[in-house]
């Protein structure tokens, strides 16, 4: 190949042999481009049917090889800069504390699980019964001890609303653990006027708070009798008008029913005591005004013992 005086080289070629002075690298490319097509230039021509030499060997590089090479000696001269993460924002959420009706107190004072109080049945003066004016009795009551704790002999009963009728707190004999019954019972005097009186009671722990059911008293106070009258030593008679004929008189010990006239009549040994209760017709039957009445250690004939009937619907 002919040679070139350094006068000739473009001057781009220049600058690219400044690249480390600052210049600009776009003339490298085109450089080393040029340089390669001169060298492919210059190459010997193969001879067609002779041997192969060692330089015929050598490669005959394309247009497209030399800007492939070219490329890849630009871009290897790149600095490289790695990446940076950026870093993600953090969600941060705070929540407000709970407030006080999130978690109300389940168990508030003398109203929880360790104090807790079950009526179950009375076991004297049903609801209702007949006591003389001015007389003395007693109720008592079947209470349940259903809370956690035990009750001490500290616990109580005491009045809580309605009529007291001379009732004082009553406290505990002995232990009553949790789930046993205990029966409680309270001397009472009935008012002297006539009608009808009722007294709630409550149970009280230790530190005096009311805890549980509120079992009851309800008594019916008669006009004081002027003179006890007993037409038979043994035995006393109640009577008294109940509505329609053939009513039956229920009294525990027997029945009777009434006569033509809707009256009925009863005895009974003396110092009885029990409940009275009418009832007419199975399948429809009639409603009583009282429904019952009761009676305790009756020692006096009781006339006048009334209850208003009504028929049911249709009759």
């Amino acid at each position: 190949m002919g040679s070139a005086g350094r006068g000739s080289w473009p001057s781009c070629m220049t600058s690219t042999m400044s690249f480390r002075n600052g210049r600009p690298r776009h003339c490298l490319l085109l450089a080393c481009a040029a340089a390669l097509l001169i060298l492919t230039a210059c190459s010997p021509s193969k001879v067609v049917g002779a041997f192969p030499t060692n330089r015929d060997l050598t490669p005959t590089l394309s247009v497209d090889a030399v800007y492939t090479a070219a490329i890849q000696t630009f871009s290897a001269q790149l600095p490289l800069t790695a990446p940076t993460d950026t870093p993600s924002p953090t969600l941060s959420v705070t929540l407000p504390p709970p407030s006080a009706a999130s978690n109300p107190n389940p168990n508030p004072p003398g109203q929880g699980a360790c104090d807790n109080a079950t009526y179950l049945s009375d076991v004297t003066i049903p609801d209702g019964t007949l006591i003389a004016a001015g007389a003395k009795f007693t109720k008592t009551w079947l209470i349940q001890n259903t809370g956690a704790c035990s009750w001490s002999t500290s616990y109580k009963l005491s009045f809580d609303s309605g009529d007291q009728m001379g009732g004082a707190d009553v406290s505990l004999a002995s232990p009553v653990p949790a789930g046993q019954q205990v029966a409680i019972s309270v001397n009472l005097v009935a008012p002297t006027a006539p009608g009808t009186y009722k007294g709630t009671w409550r149970m009280h722990n230790q530190v005096g708070q009311a805890f549980g059911d509120f079992p009851y008293v309800e008594i019916s106070v008669g006009a004081a009798p002027t003179a006890c009258h007993r037409a038979a030593k043994t035995t006393v008679t109640i009577s008294g008008h109940a509505g329609p004929e053939n009513t039956t008189i229920d009294y525990g010990i027997g029945t009777t029913v009434t006569d033509a006239n809707g009256d009925y009549s009863f005895t009974v040994p003396v110092g009885w005591s029990g409940t009275v209760t009418p009832w007419k017709a199975k399948v429809h039957p009639w409603t009583f005004n009282p429904q019952h009445k009761s009676y305790t250690n009756l020692t006096c004939d009781l006339p006048h013992e009334d209850y208003k009937a009504t028929p049911p619907p249709g009759v």
